[in-house]
């Protein structure tokens, strides 16, 4: 669906009108593509500014509850990170959307989808709705999406001496995403597009898992920066978010906002 004005497809905050249009104007390598999705009931943008932009302006415990509920969901309840635990200011605690990094110790840069940060956590979010990662196109773009996430995230974190946190999007659960590869496989050869969605789940799979009980997949993912962090502790920092999840966690917060 197209709408008419972009602001029936996001949640705006009061106040935060000149923000969103500021969002959807920024330019980014000479290029403004979030503008024509803007109107589309399919952007993934929209959706990760109504949920993370909203979560930003909430009082700072419900914020941290919600974020923790966040964390919580992409770890399957076994978070290596606890924002409440930290005793956090509301000036700790910073929620962006579309902001861009740039990692100069590797010469890389990146627009992150949504990206939480603390004095000693930096989290990417990496949002997918019906689109997959895009994939390693040399020798412009020698990495795949999520290689590059991790690349840049580690190395900004490294700057400030930060915990790195990846957190993958989507739109089911990552075991049910992998048990569609076969047949999305299979179907790929006459549609195409939507059933692109599997290389997603299985990417991230290859990487935080490995192959053949080894890590060497991440380790040659991250070569140039993998020797400022623990290749185990890098995949185990690695989630997996549905987009019912995050729903679920921004209206609970939401409705209990004081």
């Amino acid at each position: 669906m197209k709408y008419e004005d972009y602001r029936r497809n996001h949640v705006i905050v009061p106040g935060r009108e000149d923000a969103l249009d500021a969002f959807i104007r920024q330019d980014y390598k000479r290029m403004q593509h979030k503008v024509k999705n803007a109107y589309s009931s399919n952007s993934e943008d929209a959706l990760t500014w109504s949920c993370f932009d909203m979560l930003e302006h909430l009082p700072l415990l419900n914020k941290i509850e919600a974020l923790d509920d966040i964390l919580s969901d992409s770890y399957a309840g076994n978070s290596p990170i606890s924002l409440s635990e930290k005793g956090l200011k509301n000036s700790d605690v910073s929620i962006h959307v579309g902001k861009r990094y740039d990692a100069p110790n590797i010469n890389e840069s990146t627009e992150v989808d949504a990206s939480i940060e603390t004095p000693k956590a930096l989290i990417f979010i990496e949002a997918k709705l019906y689109s997959a990662v895009s994939p390693a196109c040399p020798p412009e773009k020698p990495h795949d999406q999520i290689a590059r996430k991790l690349r840049i995230g580690l190395d900004t974190a490294y700057q400030s001496s930060s915990e790195f946190y990846f957190i993958f999007l989507d739109i089911a659960p990552l075991e049910k995403m992998n048990q569609r590869r076969s047949k999305a496989e299979v179907m790929e050869k006459s549609s195409g597009g939507y059933n692109d969605k599997w290389k997603s789940a299985w990417l991230f799979s290859y990487y935080k898992k490995g192959r053949a009980s080894s890590l060497k997949p991440l380790e040659k993912a991250l070569e140039g920066v993998a020797e400022k962090a623990s290749i185990p502790k890098i995949a185990a920092n690695m989630g997996w978010l549905t987009w019912a999840d995050l729903f679920k966690c921004t209206l609970r917060a939401a409705i209990n906002a004081k």
